[in-house]
């Protein structure tokens, strides 16, 4: 049995003010196979001020810090492939070729950050004016269960890459692949605050996060109710959104 019962706040491992535990189950055997102490409001709250409190400083970087930053990212995550595979098989219950590129595709997708950055232009000419392209602030980062690792890897990476900090809500159905690259993340010496993960429910963690005036973008991937939810919490705001949507699931500008 699993029993996780940490998040992740500005650099360090914390025991949640949430008391909520939830069961995970492997899908082939319909067993518990664990439980995650879930985040609530007030977890979700600290996350949010810790970002904040990092943002400046890490929009400050240069292009040269932040692709250091990824490199050691995409190592840390990479020496974990073949706990993300055990992880993978355990949660999904998912065939071994499916595992093995699942466990894989979170260092593919730092790759592809590192690759984009690496030729990016943070400054551009539009006719007599100069374009200078600067951090949003807040990223607020919410996965689903399906390729869990990889989302958080994906989204992450593009929110450093731009001089952002994030916070990450991952789904709680997925929380030992959470765990894995929780402790990648740790191990890849980034900056205190610059991610903060807080595995809780969407109606207590990810509406503090979609809703809070601090969280400068909301990128989602998930259910077309949970999108049209977040899409209506900031309605009538100028407010970056980036949903998305799984192979089996409609699209949520739909």
């Amino acid at each position: 049995m699993h029993y996780i019962e940490q998040i992740s706040i500005n650099g360090e491992f914390v025991t949640p003010h949430g008391t909520e535990r939830f069961d995970l189950y492997n899908p082939a055997t319909a067993r518990v196979t664990g439980q995650v102490r879930l985040a609530d409001e007030v977890d979700a709250e600290r996350a949010i001020a810790a970002a904040k409190a990092a943002f400046p400083a890490w929009a400050r970087t240069t292009k040269q810090e932040r692709i250091a930053a990824l490199r050691r990212m995409q190592a840390a995550v990479a020496a974990r492939h073949d706990d993300l595979l055990e992880a993978v098989i355990e949660e999904y219950g998912a065939p071994a070729s499916r595992s093995a590129w699942m466990a894989s595709y979170p260092t593919e997708v730092i790759a592809q950050a590192i690759a984009a950055l690496e030729t990016f232009e943070f400054t551009a000419v539009a006719g007599a004016a100069r374009v200078e392209m600067t951090p949003l602030g807040v990223a607020g980062l919410i996965t689903p269960w399906n390729s869990d690792a990889g989302f958080i890897c994906g989204k992450l990476a593009a929110a450093l890459a731009a001089g952002c900090t994030a916070v990450i809500k991952p789904s709680e159905m997925s929380a030992l692949q959470t765990q894995i690259v929780t402790e990648a993340l740790h191990a890849a010496d980034l900056p205190p605050g610059v991610f903060n993960i807080v595995t809780g429910r969407g109606d207590r963690v990810g509406e503090t996060i979609s809703r809070h005036p601090d969280v400068a973008k909301i990128s989602f991937t998930g259910s077309t109710q949970t999108g049209k939810a977040i899409l209506a919490q900031r309605g009538g705001e100028l407010y970056p959104r980036h949903p998305g949507a799984g192979r089996k699931i409609p699209d949520p500008h739909s």
